[in-house]
């Protein structure tokens, strides 16, 4: 394959993961408290492996100098999670809360504790709080929960008026019953998507610190973070891009053909 061949199908495959992610957060609209993704991506050059010690962009100049790189080709770095803000919504539903300012709350699933945004909460047969996505019952606050009980760290709800105060604290017939566990971290950069809306933390429990400055809204959701109408002009744009590097494929593709068909004549 001929370097601008490759170069093209570097590019393409680059756009068309774009693409990819563009598609998701779109589908993710209505999604309640999901966080948009954005691509970011690097020159990656032949010959680096990772095993290779090249932190700095001087490195990277005299390690191509040396191999006599003249190119580098696009490629995936990371995709980063924008974990602004989304617009907060009314529903008045006494089991919906929404989060103001930085802050997840903890759910128990089999894989163990995970993180959400996603306030829109229901009982399940146990009475217990679950969110609405997977049907993993919240955490409730350490200092809170009983011991010697199975499911001690879930939160139930025995009664019918729930009242969750700007804490997190839950009142349920006017009773205090339980506090949400409501956690942020320090560094945002550890936490990965895992699917059903929940987060994991890689950076353990050093990384993990009780939400200051987060209000608990009741009767309330976030909506996603996602602008919809950036994501279509963007989304247009990426698939103009797609449809450029497909035309330069296809010429140099034929070029490649009709250069070792006319040299096989020859000979």
């Amino acid at each position: 394959m001929s370097c601008g061949l490759y170069y093209a199908v570097s590019g393409f495959r680059c756009q068309e993961r774009e693409l990819e992610i563009l598609s998701h957060n779109l589908a993710n609209v209505n999604t309640v408290g999901y966080k948009d993704d954005k691509p970011s991506f690097k020159g990656v050059h032949p010959g680096i492996t990772r095993s290779m010690t090249i932190e700095t962009p001087a490195d990277v100049r005299r390690f191509m100098l040396n191999q006599k790189i003249t190119m580098s080709y696009p490629g995936l770095s990371h995709v980063k999670v924008d974990h602004s803000n989304g617009q907060i919504t009314r529903t008045g539903n006494q089991l919906d809360v929404a989060l103001v300012g930085p802050g997840f709350f903890a759910v128990d699933t089999p894989q163990g504790e995970r993180y959400t945004r996603m306030g829109k909460f229901s009982l399940n047969e146990k009475k217990e709080l679950v969110i609405h996505e997977g049907g993993y019952p919240l955490k409730r606050k350490a200092e809170e929960k009983e011991t010697g009980t199975e499911g001690e760290e879930h939160i139930r709800i025995e009664g019918t008026d729930v009242s969750i105060d700007r804490d997190g604290g839950i009142s349920v017939d006017g009773n205090q019953s339980d506090s949400l566990k409501v956690v942020d971290f320090l560094a945002y950069g550890d936490l990965r998507k895992v699917g059903d809306n929940l987060y994991e933390n890689r950076g353990g429990k050093e990384n993990e610190v009780m939400a200051e400055g987060c209000e608990v809204n009741q009767h309330h959701t976030e909506l996603s973070n996602v602008n919809i109408v950036q994501k279509m002009i963007k989304m247009i744009n990426v698939a103009r891009v797609c449809e450029s590097y497909q035309k330069v494929i296809q010429s140099l593709d034929e070029i490649d053909t009709r250069a070792t068909r006319d040299v096989g004549a020859v000979a």
